[in-house]
């Protein structure tokens, strides 16, 4: 019996290390690098260990982190690219992972003549589409872009004026309108300098990086990873941003438009739902971080009113009055909340009858010239 009894401790001892292992792993923080030769590590003698994902993981620890490399040589971030990273296992792996964050490198391929000259135009919607794919798993990771790299190769029809002027720029695009963090991984390896290339960052063929390249990437993206994501403030009707160079705020997800405050350090809530805010940290480089997203229930409704413009009825159902006594001649437009443009006319001798039975139940603005009030659909 006693040692029927040892044998059940035993086994009790196994089954409750099984359990505190899996338990200590499952509280890992996964990261997916997902990209091309620059994230596998091409041209380096051992990728394994020098690739900027695998130095990554010595810079994080393995305590706590998981730093899986899912980098394909050669591969596009288009889907009609040459070699789409989308037709890849790694892709598939990538988000099997179940990553918590997900860095995506891609880009310096597209950069082709082939494949940028009669695709770059769908860069773009490409780009946003994975970042929608990888943000629809069961982890709800954290997603962070980089810029490329400068380089410059013509035998490959990689050049770095199409690196920095065209795919860059659709990169930063990507991360505004999608919201995500930006690492400006040119900047850091010399590409705003005129003498960017050093044989100390750079392999000979001007656009992998060496041993040491690839540390400043792992430093800059391991640095973005554990950076805190901001707080914003609601206060007097206004949410406000930290300090930055240049903001964007998102409702709902969704870029708030310049002309209702979207570029604001502190910007005017006039409905309630989940407001984050995209910022650039220094006039010197593009890297970007977006801040925790705030959950704003307005107990009542801020208004935004004109003495000059008489909206009835408001709410409204299939169309509204309106009267400008001081406006005799002006164009009106209606957007949503996101500042998207719904409707568009113009106002005759202070006097207008709009149909908006297009729109659906909510709140809009109906804006002339420089005035604008609130209008709420009701059914």
């Amino acid at each position: 019996m006693k040692k029927n009894k040892h044998i059940l401790q035993l086994v009790a001892i196994l089954i409750l290390g099984v359990f505190i292992s899996q338990s200590i792993f499952a509280q890992k923080k996964k990261v997916s690098c997902v990209g091309n030769s620059i994230t596998y590590g091409y041209g380096l003698s051992n990728p394994s260990t020098q690739s900027y994902p695998s130095q990554m993981q010595v810079l994080l620890g393995t305590s706590s982190w998981n730093v899986g490399n899912f980098g394909v040589s050669a591969r596009t971030m288009l889907k009609k690219g040459d070699m789409p990273y989308w037709n890849e296992q790694s892709f598939i792996d990538a988000k099997n992972y179940l990553p918590n964050l997900v860095m995506i490198e891609l880009g310096t391929n597209d950069a082709k003549s082939w494949n940028w000259n009669n695709r770059g135009s769908e860069f773009v919607s490409n780009y946003k589409e994975m970042i929608t794919i990888f943000r629809g798993l069961t982890s709800k990771p954290d997603i962070w872009i980089g810029l490329v790299p400068p380089g410059n190769n013509v035998s490959w029809n990689i050049l770095g004026v199409v690196l920095k002027d065209s795919v860059n720029k659709r990169i930063k695009q990507v991360a505004l309108q999608s919201g995500v963090g930006l690492i400006d991984i040119y900047d850091a390896l010399g590409g705003n300098n005129t003498k960017w290339y050093s044989s100390t960052y750079f392999q000979t063929d001007s656009i992998h990086p060496t041993t040491a390249g690839a540390t400043i990437i792992a430093q800059k993206v391991k640095g973005m990873l554990l950076m805190a994501k901001p707080l914003v403030t609601f206060a007097n009707g206004k949410i406000t941003s930290p300090d930055g160079d240049d903001y964007q705020w998102y409702f709902n997800g969704v870029p708030v438009a310049v002309s209702n405050g979207g570029k604001l350090k502190e910007m005017n809530v006039t409905a309630s739902g989940k407001y984050k805010v995209s910022i650039k940290l220094s006039a010197t480089n593009e890297t970007r971080i977006v801040s925790q997203e705030l959950d704003v229930q307005l107990t009542s409704v801020i208004p935004i009113h004109s003495n000059k413009i008489k909206v009835y009825p408001n709410p409204a159902y299939d169309s509204i009055q309106v009267e400008a006594d001081d406006i005799k001649n002006a164009t009106y437009s209606i957007t949503d909340l996101s500042g998207k443009l719904l409707l568009k006319g113009h106002i005759h001798n202070g006097l207008e009858k709009i149909n908006i039975t297009t729109l659906l139940k909510g709140t809009y603005i109906l804006e002339i010239g420089n005035e604008q009030v609130k209008l709420i659909k009701n059914k």
